[in-house]
């Protein structure tokens, strides 16, 4: 199976966690992510990672705004 890989500014999901996130760098097994709207960044395996669905990243970006996802 060949490993995907996204480029830093790449929307994803750390499947460990769940949260929805912005690649910021790496290349190997180990990535720096941080989320959406900027933040406080994390250590995730680059094996966990998918890329976001349009409607998680709508999400994610409206809680980090403090809006309702109810829109």
């Amino acid at each position: 199976m060949t490993e995907m890989t996204y480029r830093p500014g790449a929307h994803v999901v750390d499947t460990h966690s769940g949260r929805v996130s912005e690649l910021v760098a790496g290349d190997g097994p180990a990535v720096r992510l941080r989320p959406p709207g900027g933040g406080g960044e994390w250590l995730a395996r680059a094996d966990a990672l998918r890329l976001a669905h349009a409607d998680e990243l709508k999400q994610a970006r409206g809680s980090v705004r403090g809006e309702s996802a109810s829109c």
